[in-house]
């Protein structure tokens, strides 16, 4: 058998490893990486490092690394694909500038949702959303950094690397867009306001859209936000907002199949003095253990959009809490490359990308079983994934590999191949653990407590004992 029949006879046995790279292949074409790049790169230069050839080889840290990027440089270097030092890698990861880092996810999500089944079943929305595209979106400080860098070490206070906050299709199960910013410390409803503007161009311009967000937005600012971005929104019911009953429109009493009480009211948020307020519908579960969940939406038609609807559908922002989750403990979030904050969010973007890609082959993957992808685990699955990566990196070389995938295919002929080349795939060993029922929904992104800082404003206050006044967070 000669080398390029072996190479083929070993993507051929291992399905996900060849469906993950011709799914790379087509996302982050090397064509389209560099035109990125000269789009969105602003003052920065390109000199022997080429900006795809990094985004390639952070990806192959995460993939196949556990998140080193020392061992994916050092391999990189074995075989002369890392044309400079280890050490000006690392720079040059650094320097990134966040709109690339943010494009990066927007852009190459646009390419992936053209790839998905003709039909992905994620997690089924109610029938009211038929005609509306529904987005979870928060926001998530990331932790983990390593005290590489002179002024962080001998700190006792916990460092944040940078924030982001995040858009996710509920329908798809894809992470659509991000807005980045440096200060680990910022706050996060205002990063979450400047995501809308994305989550209606992840829309399109004539599909409307919700925004699915949790009691911290429950203000009297952020829902007038949403709408004036182009939405509608679906919001977890905070106290610390008051809402007034509309006395003119009594409220609504039902139950629902468990026998639990639903109530929905109409009136304002805020109170009567308050120009701004909002006028709402509030809906108001209670629950067996005694306690109540409720939401407010500007969605008042309860014949078009059903109590229970409502209801069920914020209990699937969830979905952005286990993203969260998982592009921490599955992609390697939690060891971060690069110390600077650019270099942070740039990694944050790329395992939100590379978390799309797995949903895509999952996808896929629940198209063949007949079933909803939320039963496949992510956990197991990219776990045979990684697995067959490694195998073709040591049994394949580049060349080989790159000659294989052939030229960038289109939208039509890479969701065709996928359907085709993972049709035998499936293992039982990927069936999601059956949820004992208890507890319900299990929240689990911790918020950042305590005695802590961001490496973004120690730097800043170190750059200012020597130059002067610190530079801006996010530049114009």
């Amino acid at each position: 058998m000669d080398g390029d029949a072996f190479s083929a006879a070993v993507l051929e046995k291992l399905p996900l490893a060849d469906s993950v790279w011709r799914l790379l292949h087509f996302t982050m074409d090397d064509s389209w990486l560099e035109d990125l790049w000269a789009r969105k790169r602003g003052r920065c230069y390109e000199q022997d490092l080429k900006f795809s050839t990094l985004a390639h080889l952070i990806a192959d840290a995460l993939l196949q690394h556990d998140g080193s990027g020392n061992q994916a440089f050092e391999r990189a270097r074995e075989v002369e694909i890392l044309p400079v030092s280890i050490t000006s890698a690392y720079e040059k990861l650094g320097n990134l500038p966040l709109s690339v880092s943010e494009n990066l996810l927007e852009e190459g999500t646009q390419r992936m949702n053209a790839v998905l089944p003709e039909v992905p079943a994620v997690d089924p929305l109610p029938a009211c959303w038929a005609d509306h595209e529904v987005f979870g979106a928060d926001g998530k400080a990331i932790k983990h950094v390593k005290r590489l860098l002179k002024p962080l070490r001998g700190l006792q206070a916990g460092i944040l690397g940078a924030r982001a906050s995040v858009g996710l299709n509920l329908r798809t199960g894809l992470a659509v867009a991000m807005v980045g910013h440096l200060d680990g410390e910022a706050g996060e409803g205002a990063l979450t306001e400047a995501l809308l503007p994305k989550l209606a161009a992840a829309s399109g311009p004539e599909r409307p859209w919700v925004a699915v967000l949790d009691r911290l937005y429950c203000n009297l600012s952020f829902p007038q936000e949403v709408l004036n971005a182009g939405g509608h929104f679906l919001i977890r019911y905070c106290t610390n907002t008051t809402f007034v009953p509309d006395p003119a429109r009594p409220a609504q009493e039902s139950h629902d199949a468990q026998g639990h009480r639903i109530v929905q009211e109409w009136g304002w948020l805020g109170k009567v003095p308050k120009a701004d307020r909002q006028y709402v519908r509030r809906i108001t579960k209670s629950l067996a253990n005694g306690q109540e969940i409720s939401v407010v939406t500007d969605l008042r038609d309860e014949v078009k959009y059903p109590a229970e609807a409502m209801l069920s559908t914020y209990q699937s922002r969830w979905g952005i809490e286990t993203v969260f989750h998982q592009i921490t403990d599955v992609f390697s979030l939690r060891h971060l490359i690069g110390t600077m904050p650019k270099a942070v969010l740039f990694q944050m973007s790329l395992c939100l990308l590379l978390y799309n890609t797995l949903q895509v082959v999952r996808a896929h993957l629940a198209s063949h079983q007949e079933c909803e992808a939320k039963k496949i685990s992510n956990e197991k699955l990219f776990n045979d994934v990684k697995r067959q990566m490694v195998a073709v990196d040591e049994l394949v070389d580049v060349e080989a590999l790159l000659a294989l995938l052939g030229e960038v295919p289109t939208a039509v002929e890479l969701r065709d191949g996928l359907r085709e080349g993972l049709q035998g795939a499936w293992s039982d060993r990927w069936w999601k653990k059956p949820s004992s029922g208890r507890g319900g929904h299990k929240k689990v992104k911790t918020r950042v407590l305590g005695n802590h800082t961001s490496t973004y404003r120690v730097l800043q206050q170190a750059q200012e004992q020597v130059n002067g006044p610190p530079i801006a967070a996010r530049r114009p």
